[in-house]
């Protein structure tokens, strides 16, 4: 490509930054191929650079939360502060204010109109977000002490894939023998940041519910017989949304989790609320739709086959799981379904799967698959249909 060339296209690349498209997915297809564009220009010392420094954006980013800078650009609307004025929020020391907003305005999270001079941008109201922020702090406390261990862990163990809940890089970083969400009921912080962040992640995108055929799945229900029951469902989001979703669905809506969970279940009508660990066989016979979300891919494989037995012991001829979690695809992944899989490896021993490795699992568990859909093609959040195999 000519130089001249070359300058017209920066010049529209330019006006296209400062008038960016609002349509999502054009949005996202200009930055898939930006994301291609900045790897391939890429020299090798940025490349080093970009590699070494990561951490410090998720630590500066969790620093400038606590000092309000997002939330307090965000509130101006436009109007720019000064290292003083940020300083201001939280009685900090300016000059600290002014290294981590330049830092903050250079990896483009705030942005400097001219000599100490600060305004939101859009992602900096991104950044603003109690949810978003949460997921900042869980990943800067609970997960990155995974990730530290996580090198000397599997050289200890001479790279075996982990598969041992009770023996992760988890246990190594906060030295403990428990595992995982066993230690985050000693941790009510970091349980308050991660229920925060799996809401917030999961707003306003596409849902199981607009991807799958609901109404012939629940065709033919009568009022006493139990149509979905959401196994470890939390506060009862997906039965809310199943019950929104269908207002005149008729049958019994069950939300299944620990009696500690369940006290703090949101006030769904239509919604059967009820204590159970699914560690132990399934009570609820028959039903039409046994629901799980990301409940497999917090364990290794001989754990899922416990819950997904326990399961389908009592599932009848009409009887299906729907199991909603995350399917990588078998080539060419997205990061952000990789990254979640190193996440569960150091965090729980588990792991994201491929389309391949879900049907393996299936089949040692004697079920099948009979249909998916993916509704979220960058994270690979998907709904499979599954029966037990005749």
């Amino acid at each position: 490509m000519a130089d001249s060339e070359i300058e017209q296209l920066l010049l529209r690349l330019r006006a296209l930054a400062s008038n960016p498209p609002t349509d999502p997915k054009v949005q996202k297809r200009l930055y898939d191929v930006a994301e291609k564009l900045f790897l391939a220009v890429e020299s090798p010392h940025d490349t080093v650079y970009r590699i070494i420094y990561s951490p410090i954006l998720l630590t500066v980013a969790e620093i400038a939360g606590n000092l309000e800078i997002f939330q307090t650009l965000a509130d101006k609307n436009g109007s720019p502060c000064s290292s003083a004025e940020l300083a201001v929020v939280r009685k900090a020391d300016v000059t600290l204010v002014g290294r981590v907003a330049r830092h903050l305005a250079s990896h483009g999270m705030i942005e400097e109109v001219r000599e100490d001079a600060y305004i939101a941008n859009n992602i900096t109201k991104t950044l603003s977000q109690p949810g978003f922020r949460a997921g900042i702090k869980h990943y800067l406390h609970a997960t990155m002490p995974c990730l530290q261990a996580a090198p000397d862990f599997l050289e200890d163990t001479q790279y075996a894939n982990p598969s041992d809940m009770f023996h992760s890089p988890f246990q190594r970083a906060f030295q403990t023998d428990l595992p995982r969400f066993s230690w985050m009921k000693t941790r009510p912080d970091l349980s308050e940041n991660f229920g925060r962040w799996m809401t917030a992640q999961h707003d306003q995108h596409k849902t199981w519910v607009d991807v799958l055929d609901i109404g012939a799945l629940f065709n033919g229900t009568n009022a006493e017989m139990p149509v979905f029951v959401d196994i470890g469902g939390g506060v009862g989001h997906q039965c809310a949304l199943l019950r929104k979703k269908m207002p005149d669905l008729t049958g019994r809506v069950i939300l299944q989790d620990s009696e500690n969970v369940i006290k703090h279940a949101l006030p769904t009508p239509g919604v059967e609320k009820m204590d159970f660990n699914f560690w132990d066989e399934q009570p609820i016979k028959d039903a039409r739709a046994y629901y799980m979300r990301y409940i497999m891919h917090d364990y290794p494989d001989d754990k899922c086959r416990v819950i997904l037995r326990n399961t389908s012991k009592v599932m009848g001829p009409d009887s299906v799981m729907l199991i909603d979690d995350v399917i990588v695809p078998n080539e060419h992944a997205h990061p952000h379904a990789t990254d979640k899989d190193i996440a569960m490896m150091v965090n729980f021993a588990a792991m994201e799967r491929t389309q391949s490795q879900w049907k393996d699992l299936f089949n040692s568990a004697g079920l099948e698959i009979i249909d998916s859909a993916i509704y979220n093609l960058t994270s690979g959040e998907s709904i499979q249909v599954v029966r037990r195999r005749s």
